[in-house]
């Protein structure tokens, strides 16, 4: 793939002022809409860096910073800033450098992670808004709110008492679920707004490479070991370590994440095999996640094994299920590939 000269042409130069504004509007609208601003606000800068390099595209996103500092102030220009400048500039980037679906999608993730986190600090320390400890106490007046109206109400003893213990436990429970809440938000935002850029970019030249198939996912057998060690050792050590509590606690909701969801896959693999209906499929989920953690530690071991014993028919050999060699050739959403889904953006003459 061609990569930006160093000096960018005045054509790079006027699409990036062009896209800096578009990038002020999305951006705007995704204060007052934050799931339009997660998913749309990057694909700008996203463009910028996959048609001219990250140096025009970075130069737009100063701009288009500067502008919304000028709009609507430093308190809301910052979370904006962070959510449309290193995210579009990762996903950007990967693509620029022919990385591939699945490590465009982890860059992306990082820069969210990044940048959320950077937001965080920098409100705190630079404008003295807590947004963590303000989304703590939303938390626990919400659930004390409902202990107050289940009082009202006369409902039973056992449970407002448990409404009220949960409510001061929130601070403590929070915290410790903090790094994995926004590990997985970032992966989850990071995959979408691939996806939604996947379909756009498309309409002006750049087919971007399609995501294999949900169903053959898989955690890399050398991935699972770290975790699986990580997380025992953590475990292990909190023992005697007190200050390893929470590490080892974010530890074990991940690699319980991670395995719970690879399970989930081979039993939606076996009902769809099955031909049972999805409406079925989804319903059984449900169900099993409101059962309690019992069956949630069940499915993660399934996922675990599955790993190694390949229960859904993933690795190489004969078979109409297995996937073909170099990866499947479907979107994520299991629709046929169009010719040129896995062609490079090309550079502008």
């Amino acid at each position: 793939m061609a990569k930006a000269t160093h000096r960018p042409p005045t054509r790079g130069l006027t699409e990036g002022a062009i896209l800096a504004a578009l990038t002020v509007i999305v951006a705007a609208a995704g204060l007052f809409a934050p799931a339009v601003g997660v998913l749309l606000a990057p694909l700008p800068i996203m463009l910028l860096t996959i048609r001219w390099g990250p140096r025009v595209a970075i130069l737009a996103a100063v701009v288009a910073a500067a502008v919304l500092l000028q709009f609507v102030g430093p308190s809301n220009a910052l979370p904006a800033a962070a959510m449309f400048g290193p995210p579009g500039l990762a996903l950007g980037w990967g693509i620029w450098r022919g990385l591939g679906a699945e490590l465009t999608i982890l860059a992306g993730a990082a820069a969210f992670l990044l940048s959320t986190s950077a937001v965080v600090v920098a409100a705190n320390v630079l404008l003295h808004q807590d947004f963590i400890g303000e989304l703590i106490k939303s938390q626990m007046d919400a659930l004390r709110m409902a202990a107050s109206l289940q009082q009202k109400l006369g409902g039973p003893s056992e449970q407002i008492t448990e409404l009220r213990q949960l409510a001061d436990q929130m601070p403590n429970v929070l915290h410790a679920l903090l790094p994995v809440i926004l590990a997985g938000s970032a992966l989850v935002s990071s995959y979408l707004c691939y996806a939604v850029a996947r379909a756009a970019l498309r309409r002006v030249g750049h087919a971007l490479p399609a995501t294999r198939p949900i169903l053959t996912w898989r955690v890399p057998p050398v991935l699972a070991t770290a975790l699986l060690w990580i997380s025992g050792g953590l475990s292990l050590a909190s023992l005697r370590l007190l200050s390893l509590q929470t590490a080892a606690f974010d530890a074990m909701l991940a690699t319980l994440f991670v395995f719970g969801f690879q399970g989930a896959l081979v039993g939606i693999k076996w009902l769809a095999a099955r031909q049972i209906p999805r409406f079925a499929i989804v319903l059984a989920g449900l169900l099993l996640i409101s059962s309690g953690p019992l069956p949630i530690m069940a499915v993660a071991m399934l996922g675990v094994l599955d790993t190694w014993f390949d229960y859904r028919k993933l690795g190489p050999g004969p078979g109409p299920d297995r996937p073909p060699a170099g990866g499947a050739a479907t979107t994520g959403g299991g629709g046929e590939a169009r010719p040129g889904d896995h062609t490079k953006a090309v550079h502008p003459r």
